[in-house]
């Protein structure tokens, strides 16, 4: 056999369907191949050599011990495959685990001149993968030891990002970083702050909240104007005001980074001040570009802007300056969408063979109308009160609060997923972003039908979500779907699964959060110095009398401020100890601070 079909029987073992493509395909036509000076086959591409011109093998074994100091022996992930000679090193040493190589050509080239049999039986091969499907899908990987082929980085910019980015990931997952949180003032997006914020509190951050929705009704009170001029003069200047709270706010708790919603207020001068002070600013826009284009103007004052689409998008966003685009989808909190055994009332009140939850956009007011043959109840605000679906529509099209949503969902046999369309009278033919409430429903549990959309296969596996293309094949599923409910059961199970490993409000912050270590050092520098500041504190308990013991009544899973270790003392019983006293002096110093810090 040849060193290729040798190769490919090793492959196969452990990835058919990659073996399979990579049998068909051709080799790299970039890679120079060069026969090394002890004989063995060495590349260079472009003017990159990729392993040793003069001992491939000693030069992998080397880097290997080296990369290997201190190992557990747990599995670990190497970027960049090259010709494999680092790969076939590892394997030799008895490491297993997976390696990532951006070009499948790549493989098939070094399938071709080396044998790696050892090494294919002993790793697993992630190629031709996206970058953001990496981070999700094969997340896992980068959370393990990760060991980078130095010359593979530099032939593949994508690689060094990850490496960056896996580097970052303990620090984005085990907390430590201050957060400023800047909510929308009302909108569907006020829920998605919201859940944002609890989950990187969760995860060990100290988070602070600007609550801009404070003042919704105050942006109501604009519409009482009579002119638009006065409507567009007072609100930009209500938005003037509350960005320049957001700028107080940042002052007085000096954060390591600014997270802000769709349609935070949140204006250049502030952004440009936080930038002066070393202070990044993310922004995910869980909007449809399409629909809401305020991102044209407000995109380039970020540091990093997140969003929910692909395609054209990040082009079109780079042709406005904007130099940081990452995809970050939408995603469901389990902790709040979940299973619920309902009461037979609650049944009564929010159960139905067929439901819908949404606001009454246009495509769905004529797409719905081909369902009114059926049990078919529609929950939320913006219906028509004089169309064929008014007998419908529940509550008298008034919003559905997130509490009564899980029950909805939890209650109804099949779940009705239409996304929204402004343009359309069915289903969008460019569904290039998945909504929250996909996330949502397969987070309870809940069995949905989905219209198709483009970025749906990277983050549901089939037979996870049921999907339609038109009328036709959706009423064709819901007559199959609810005559079967065992096999409602068995998707609905599999969707929450994928919710529950890859879709959470945790993992999206904790992508987010890792871009931005990735991207700006100077978070992962204050993080390090504030942590090595906790460490010498706890190593100085015994001089300081009381100290561990008020430590001890403070939260142990997350950082707190001054504030809540004053406040500690204030409630304790018993005599004050040296500690107490000096935290409740600085705290009276604290609240009688008369200057805004600079």
């Amino acid at each position: 056999m040849t060193l290729l079909e040798n190769n490919l029987k090793a492959l196969r073992g452990r990835d058919p369907l990659l073996a399979a493509a990579i049998e068909g395909l051709p080799p790299s036509p970039h890679v120079d191949l060069i026969q090394a000076r002890n004989g063995e086959t060495t590349a260079r591409l472009g003017e990159i050599m990729l392993h040793s011109s003069y001992d491939p093998s000693r030069e992998a074994g080397e880097w290997a011990d080296a990369m290997l100091a201190g190992s557990d022996g747990s599995p670990v992930t190497v970027l960049g495959l090259g010709l494999g000679h680092h790969l076939s090193a590892l394997a030799g040493r008895g490491v297993t685990g997976a390696v990532i190589e951006p070009d499948p050509a790549m493989l098939r080239t070094a399938m071709e001149r080396v044998d790696l049999t050892d090494a294919l039986e002993r790793f697993t091969v992630v190629t031709g993968v996206p970058q953001d499907l990496i981070r999700r899908r094969h997340g896992a990987l980068l959370s393990r030891r990760v060991l980078a082929h130095p010359a593979s980085l530099r032939v593949h910019p994508l690689l060094a990002e990850l490496d960056a980015y896996a580097r970052a990931l303990p620090r984005a997952a085990g907390g430590g970083l201050s957060i400023l949180v800047v909510n929308p003032v009302y909108g569907g997006s006020l829920p998605t702050a919201q859940h944002c914020a609890a989950a990187l509190r969760g995860m060990g951050h100290k988070v602070t909240v600007f609550k801009s929705e404070t003042f919704a009704q105050g942006m109501e009170f604009g519409e009482a104007f009579r002119f638009r001029e006065s409507r567009v003069r007072y609100n930009n200047g209500l938005s003037a005001m509350l960005s320049q709270g957001v700028e107080l706010m940042a002052r007085e708790v000096r954060p390591d980074l600014v997270l802000a919603l769709a349609q935070a207020p949140l204006m250049a001068e502030t952004c440009r001040f936080l930038d002066e002070r070393g202070i990044p600013t993310a922004f995910w826009f869980v909007e449809d570009k399409r629909v809401l284009t305020y991102w044209r103007e407000t995109a380039p004052w970020y540091s990093c802007f997140f969003g929910i689409q692909q395609g054209e998008f990040p082009d079109e966003l780079a042709r406005i300056g904007v130099s940081r685009y990452a995809y970050l989808p939408t995603c469901a909190a389990p902790e709040v969408h979940a299973p619920l055994e309902l009461c037979p009332a609650e049944l009564e009140e929010f159960g139905s063979r067929l439901s819908f939850v949404g606001a009454g956009y246009y495509n769905r007011q004529h797409f719905f109308r081909g369902l009114t043959d059926y049990q078919f109840r529609i929950w939320g605000s913006g219906w028509p009160d004089n169309s064929p679906l008014a007998p419908h529509i529940q509550r008298n099209g008034a919003r559905v609060d997130t509490d009564s949503c899980v029950r909805i969902f939890n209650a109804s046999a099949i779940n009705l997923n239409l996304h929204s369309s402004t343009r359309h009278e069915g289903v969008a033919p460019d569904g290039d972003f998945v909504n929250p409430r996909t996330f949502e429903i397969a987070a309870c549990g809940a069995f949905q039908l989905v219209d198709r959309r483009s970025l749906m296969d990277g983050l549901f596996e089939p037979g996870e979500l049921e999907t339609f293309g038109d009328l036709a094949e959706l009423r064709d599923k819901i007559d199959f779907f609810l005559k079967d409910e065992a096999a409602r059961h068995a998707g609905s199970g599999r969707g929450r699964a994928r919710v529950l490993a890859e879709h959470s409000y945790r993992a999206r912050m904790t992508e987010l959060l890792a871009t931005m270590i990735a991207a700006f050092p100077e978070i992962a520098e204050r993080q390090d110095q504030r942590l090595q500041d906790r460490q010498e504190i706890l190593g100085s308990l015994n001089s300081h009398p009381g100290l561990g013991r008020l430590l001890d009544s403070l939260p142990q899973d997350r950082w707190y401020d001054i504030e809540e270790v004053w406040k500690a003392s204030l409630r304790k019983e018993g005599p004050l100890s040296r500690a107490d006293r000096i935290f409740m002096a600085l705290g009276t110093v604290e609240l009688n601070l008369e200057r805004v810090p600079e």
